[in-house]
């Protein structure tokens, strides 16, 4: 009699270890074959199919993904969720650097700027910069205000990520009592990470979250500097500049070096990109070595 095929998702990866859940149960599995010797990465939120040896159950075969980012080592995502806080200070650039990830890989992003009781300077601003580019939601986790609302809107696989001490698994708990272990601000505003390995949890039949180690340092998605501005909408709905080939950098008669000066564009936004097309050219100099 043929055995029965079992379909699975991947919910955690740690050493080599995966659990997989399945209509029934969730299972500790290994790879084999091809998987195991490292010649095809494993994901967090993979589908992916269960042999079995000897009694026991194993990864044979991964199906085909409709996107994965490696920076997290997720797969599957339906939404990307960046949590910012006004403690620790934001970082912007990490923000930029996510977006850019959603803009690459297709997958919509959302800001959630959580410890709304702290002040609403973060969300202002991200409303004021990002409010064409993604939906930005103010919430504490903390109070509870907006998280009933996120309830509402958050569906499909969503992936948090963020710098450390930002809220992702308080937000998590908010949503869900997951038990989710959290940690507090240093005396020098910064987060200790208390998410240390990547997780999905499935909160009900529409939603489920992915955790995410907290970042202070992202690299920017393999993109080329010359290309990196048609990943940025707001630049492109700015208009063409006078030379089809601008960097937008220290070209003439440049159509968003004008829209930053004159307030149209934000400054700081134009000097993020600026600053993520020198680390794009001098990664691919590096590479030319």
């Amino acid at each position: 009699m043929a055995k029965k095929e079992i379909s699975g998702t991947i919910i955690k990866a740690v050493g080599g270890i995966f659990r997989v859940r399945t209509e029934s149960k969730v299972y500790r599995c290994q790879a084999r074959g091809l998987l195991k010797r490292g010649d095809e990465k494993l994901y967090v939120g993979d589908k992916v199919l269960l042999g079995e040896e000897k009694g026991v159950l194993y990864i044979r075969e991964v199906l085909p993904r409709k996107n994965h980012l490696i920076r997290p080592y997720v797969c599957n995502i339906d939404c990307l969720a960046v949590v910012i806080a006004p403690l620790p200070v934001c970082d912007w650039v990490l923000v930029d650097k996510l977006l850019l990830t959603g803009e690459v890989h297709g997958i919509p992003v959302v800001l959630l700027c959580n410890k709304s009781d702290m002040g609403g300077e973060v969300y202002e601003y991200a409303c004021r910069v990002y409010g064409d580019l993604a939906e930005v939601y103010s919430i504490s986790a903390e109070t509870g205000e907006g998280i009933d609302t996120l309830k509402e809107k958050l569906k499909g696989v969503v992936c948090f990520a963020g710098q450390s001490a930002v809220g992702k698994s308080s937000i998590m708990n908010a949503l869900a009592d997951l038990g989710q272990e959290t940690g507090e601000l240093s005396k020098i505003q910064r987060g200790r990470n208390t998410t240390r390995h990547i997780e999905l949890f499935q909160l009900n039949d529409q939603l489920s979250v992915m955790d995410t180690c907290g970042f202070s340092l992202l690299e920017s998605e393999d993109v080329e500097p010359e290309d990196l501005a048609l990943y940025y909408r707001d630049f492109v709905r700015l208009g063409r500049c006078k030379y089809n080939m601008c960097r937008h950098l220290a070209e003439p008669e440049c159509t968003i070096k004008a829209a930053a000066t004159s307030g149209k564009l934000d400054q700081g936004r134009y000097e993020r990109y600026k600053t993520i097309y020198q680390e794009l050219l001098e990664r691919r100099n590096k590479n030319y070595d």
